[in-house]
């Protein structure tokens, strides 16, 4: 099959190229200006189109199994494909038991294998109320099917416990032994759960209800870069192989980037402050909450100038009855974002003209192909590597909205948001599996359950 007169996004290249794509057996085989088509083969008419290599998203909680009300592998995957993503990477902590075993992966395989329509892969976690036994042989056991090991300084799941200093300084040896990145939500305890005593206090005293100054207080910049300084103390000499998840504070990544580690953030953080709390509430709660406006700004120049390696989504819905409450301390926290991610960094950052093309295509999916040893497959449009691919019209534009999402949740801080740019069709491995071709007609998920492909560290 051959995709014909795209405009393509190859590596190292200042900005698109017209030429023709070749692939078969589910891999690139050949890219050039022109390409006669064998008598027989199909075509794909990509004139006026951009062809980008589909997107990785490095951080989605897809629940299964456990939470399955929230989100599970069939839906999921099915968002991935509508927002680009040919790949994503699941953590280990929200499905039930975690991912902590060889026995849990095993079994999470199991469940989650006939639903997938995109990629994927897993991390595995190290629990705070386990980590003995994964630093006694279970990190060993499981680092073969993981691309990487996730740990927390706080954490507010009983199943998925934080990690002490000592143990998270003996975590890091270990991945550094076996060659995996650790990955950390980098809060700090101390900064955390002062603050809301100290607030809790406030309120019981005043009579007062909690208000979004109660959740936000605690988790200010200095609970991230406190966390972020003490992991990197206890990461020295191993800084390469440290990782912190959804940074939302500019200063930790530049902390982090100075010290050879390595760091993403979340679209979210990149277009809200904590001023949008007045008007998105729950919508917009996560975990780290959105920062200041100056942080919005500092993220941006530090994804553009390299500093913060990737883009993730932290893609973690809940139903409306979780997450509206009406009180920001019980809300759940948590957004869909595996299909908003890559629209929302091709619009406001490369469409846009604020992130060049080498960069956006680091940004969206090679650097995270490349930390997560995929990237001898994934990541790029190179003669070999798999067909992974996304057809974007640059002439239409896309406007989220809850009720069109695949996902199970519907609930979004970017509802109403309008972005330039419309993705017209996913494929993975060479196979549709999301089409909109058609402006005027139905966009559709054209694979079958069970077509994504389960990938381990160095697939090739």
């Amino acid at each position: 099959m051959i995709i014909k007169d795209g405009l393509l996004a190859l590596p190292g290249e200042g900005q698109l190229l017209r030429a023709d794509l070749r692939f078969s057996d589910e891999r690139i085989t050949s890219i050039a200006s022109s390409i006669t088509p064998a008598k027989g083969e199909e075509l794909i008419d990509a004139s006026g189109l951009m062809v980008f290599p589909a997107a990785i998203d490095p951080h989605v909680h897809f629940d299964e199994p456990g939470f399955t009300h929230r989100e599970d592998y069939f839906h999921g995957t099915m968002e991935a494909a509508k927002g680009g993503v040919g790949t994503i990477i699941d953590m280990p902590c929200t499905s039930l038991p975690p991912i902590t075993t060889k026995a849990a992966y095993e079994n999470k395989l199991s469940v989650v294998q006939g639903k997938a329509l995109v990629d994927y892969a897993f991390f595995g976690g190290v629990s705070g109320h386990t980590a003995e036994a994964s630093l006694s042989g279970g990190m060993d056991e499981l680092a073969p099917f993981v691309v990487a090991f996730k740990c927390y300084f706080i954490s507010g799941m009983d199943s998925f416990t934080a990690v002490d200093h000592d143990q998270f300084r003996r975590i890091l040896v270990e991945g550094t032994r076996l060659g995996r990145p650790i990955l950390l939500h980098a809060e700090d305890p101390g900064c955390v759960k002062g603050a809301e005593a100290r607030l809790a206090a406030e309120r019981r005293a005043s009579g007062r209800a909690s208000t979004w100054r109660d959740y936000l207080e605690p988790r200010n910049p200095d609970a991230e870069l406190v966390a972020a300084a003490s992991a990197l103390a206890l990461a020295r000499g191993r800084e390469a192989g440290l990782h912190i998840v959804h940074v939302g504070t500019a200063e930790v990544a530049r902390m982090v980037a100075a010290a050879g580690a390595s760091c993403e953030t979340c679209a979210h953080y990149l277009a809200f402050d904590e001023d949008d709390f007045g008007s998105l509430g729950a919508a917009l709660k996560t975990a780290p909450p959105v920062k200041t406006a100056s942080d919005r700004a500092g993220l941006w120049q530090l994804l553009t100038t390299g500093s913060i390696s990737f883009l993730a989504s932290d893609h973690a819905p809940a139903p409306e009855a979780e997450k509206a409450t009406g009180d920001p301390l019980t809300a759940y926290g948590g957004i869909p974002g595996v299909g908003t991610g890559f629209p929302y960094l091709l619009s406001e950052g490369y469409l846009s003209g604020r992130i060049p093309l080498p960069r956006f295509l680091e940004a969206s999916s090679l650097a995270a192909a490349r930390r997560y040893g995929l990237a001898a497959r994934k990541g790029s449009l190179e003669v070999g590597k798999d067909a992974d691919f996304v057809l974007v019209d640059p002439a239409g534009t896309t406007t989220i909205e809850g009720k069109t999402l695949l996902s199970l949740g519907k609930i979004t801080p970017f509802e109403g948001m309008r972005l330039t740019g419309r993705i017209v069709g996913t494929w993975v491995r060479g196979g549709a599996v999301y089409e909109a071709r058609n402006a005027s007609g139905p966009a559709s998920i054209v694979a079958s359950p069970g077509s994504g492909k389960h990938l381990t560290w160095g697939y090739r």
